[in-house]
């Protein structure tokens, strides 16, 4: 669970910065407000290398940071651009503060990485 309440008021978005490993991943996340209540959406990331970069980003994500290389343990440089993506914005409830975030417990497709989270 990530504690969001000292960043949260006013706000009416929340996205993530991230990336998923081993195919792109999706999963739920659920938003706790300070009244109790919750809300469920869900967050998907695109392969951090676009499929070997032949791929598009997926979910509505953006490129956030794209570099022209990867560290191969022991190898050196993998020649492949490597990305962290943006996250469409969720909506968040009207009127509500958001307390927390709890990342999904589980994921479909590869592996979810998130680096940050932000509200607006």
């Amino acid at each position: 669970m990530l504690d969001l309440s000292a960043s949260s008021a006013g706000a009416t978005k929340l996205a993530f910065l991230g990336s998923a490993s081993e195919g792109q991943a999706s999963g739920d996340v659920t938003l706790t407000y300070t009244d109790g209540s919750t809300q469920t959406a869900t967050i998907g990331f695109s392969d951090w290398t676009l499929g070997g970069g032949g791929g598009s980003p997926q979910f509505g994500n953006v490129i956030a940071l794209q570099t022209a290389y990867r560290d191969q343990s022991g190898l050196g440089k993998d020649p492949v651009k490597t990305d962290i993506f943006a996250t469409a914005p969720i909506a968040l409830e009207a009127g509500k503060q958001l307390q927390s975030v709890t990342l999904p417990d589980k994921v479909d497709g590869g592996d979810i990485h998130v680096f940050a989270v932000a509200t607006a």
